[in-house]
């Protein structure tokens, strides 16, 4: 009887030692240097956010965190495969949700391969014309499209600025199609020439072209005005209701990682984000910081996951059957 005790004490007190070790990693984390796999270009608006967010970071925790940039779903999978230690991240955008929804076969599942672990920040699009129209708000834009033949910018038709101009269009009632560009440099200046009649950019990156005089705003698609075009309407205020939509970013892991771990990266990405320069510089961006826990930001995703796919269903998009890129 006494063996038996002491075998029990002796599993008790394992527990309890291993409770310990675990409690002191999470205190610890990181030990080493965390990497934060973008699957965007620099200078893409998730690069940008993520890399405000990584410096802040870095300065919390005492290591490096460096940015990776690498191309679209494969960079996502990458992550999902990867080691569950909370040292591999993921930095991404409502895209995931897009992504989501859009494609049958994705090579990770996005709701068992990777959790979600705190959001960043969101932004606002704003819906600009050419200033060769003449379109002084949204009823001009629509009643001008009515009567012509109209083509609008995207970045391509899985992208949500494409998404929001089939809304658009469904909403309003009339036809255009669309024209893919490869950035917003390139969309803002087909606008701007007159080459097509408008589209969706994010508000940040709108901002110069309007002040230019070279695009002309006619709303933004948040709930509110944007700080930055404060003189600009919402949609909504500009007659167009249910149209509400923002980009946002947010921060993912491995399934796997400690739940420890995830709770602390979510805290001390709230922390950064709580900076005031964290603040001042998304503010510059047009980007309002969001606060979520991880299982909070895990059921806003699967929510926006689900409106992705009823927006598609709508449009009448099929969901497509992805096809990964040649190996070079």
């Amino acid at each position: 009887m006494k063996s038996i005790t002491r075998i029990v004490s002796a599993c008790a007190f394992a527990s309890i030692l291993a409770g310990c070790a675990g409690t002191q990693e999470v205190t610890r984390f990181p030990t080493q240097p965390v990497k934060i796999v973008v699957p965007y270009p620099a200078g893409n608006a998730t690069d940008v956010v993520g890399r405000i967010v990584a410096e802040k970071l870095a300065q919390l925790w005492g290591q490096p965190v460096s940015i990776e940039n690498r191309s679209g779903i494969p960079a996502v999978d990458g992550v999902a495969k990867s080691k569950p230690d909370g040292y591999t991240l993921l930095a991404h955008s409502i895209s995931y949700a897009v992504d989501a929804g859009l494609y049958t076969n994705l090579p990770y599942d996005p709701e068992k391969d990777i959790v979600a672990v705190a959001p960043f920040a969101r932004q606002p699009f704003a819906l600009v014309a050419s200033p060769t129209l003449g379109a002084k708000n949204v009823a001009d834009l629509v009643a001008k499209a009515k009567a012509g033949q109209f083509k609008f910018a995207s970045l391509g038709p899985t992208s949500q600025l494409y998404f929001i101009a089939e809304q658009f269009k469904k909403k309003t009632g009339f036809n255009a199609s669309n024209v893919t560009y490869k950035s917003l440099a390139e969309g803002n200046g087909a606008v701007a020439k007159g080459d097509v009649a408008f589209w969706f950019p994010p508000v940040a990156g709108a901002v110069a072209g309007v002040r230019e005089g070279k695009l002309v705003a006619l709303a933004v698609t948040g709930e509110k005005r944007s700080a930055m075009l404060p003189q600009v309407p919402t949609i909504a205020e500009a007659g167009v209701r249910d149209m509400e939509n923002s980009a946002w970013f947010g921060l993912w892991a491995p399934a796997g990682v400690p739940g420890g771990i995830v709770d602390k990266i979510s805290s001390d990405v709230e922390r950064a984000l709580a900076s005031p320069d964290v603040r001042e510089k998304l503010a510059k961006l047009g980007a309002e910081p969001m606060s979520m826990t991880p299982s909070q930001f895990g059921r806003f995703v699967r929510g926006e996951t689900a409106s992705s796919k009823r927006l598609t269903a709508e449009l009448g998009i099929q969901p497509q059957a992805y096809s990964p890129p040649a190996k070079p």
